[in-house]
């Protein structure tokens, strides 16, 4: 019975991390390195503004060995950003990535304030 309980809790995990989350804020003139993802396929990220105008820009970097980041660009039929591969930081701007295939081994989304506001940013992504 304790080997079928540790099983099960094992199965749960497993489906439980298919989807990851990390939210973080943005204030002010600073650049913010917000998470750190292994192996994306699909990355989300929402803004919303906790105070002041948000503002700023999002970028996507990746990396093979998890120290040396490159920002990426839109690249047919490999990466593509909806709506584009910059994020303008706005309250409600939402970014959606699609990563076809493993191109790299880590990801990381850069957010980079331009005035004295704070805003929440929320990413989820989920492995291939």
């Amino acid at each position: 019975m304790r080997n079928l309980l540790v099983v099960f809790m094992v199965l749960l995990a497993g489906l439980t991390f298919g989807q990851r989350t990390v939210s973080d804020t943005l204030q002010g003139n600073e650049t913010v390195t917000f998470t750190a993802m292994q192996d994306a396929s699909q990355i989300q990220v929402l803004c919303t503004q906790l105070g002041g105008t948000s503002d700023g820009t999002l970028l996507l970097k990746a990396s093979v060995d998890g120290v040396t980041y490159t920002t990426l660009a839109e690249t047919s039929n490999a990466i593509n950003f909806y709506p584009n591969d910059t994020l303008t930081i706005t309250n409600g701007a939402s970014w959606l990535i699609d990563v076809k295939g493993k191109l790299f081994n880590y990801y990381e989304v850069v957010g980079a304030g331009t005035a004295s506001d704070t805003t929440l940013v929320t990413i989820k992504w989920s492995k291939e």
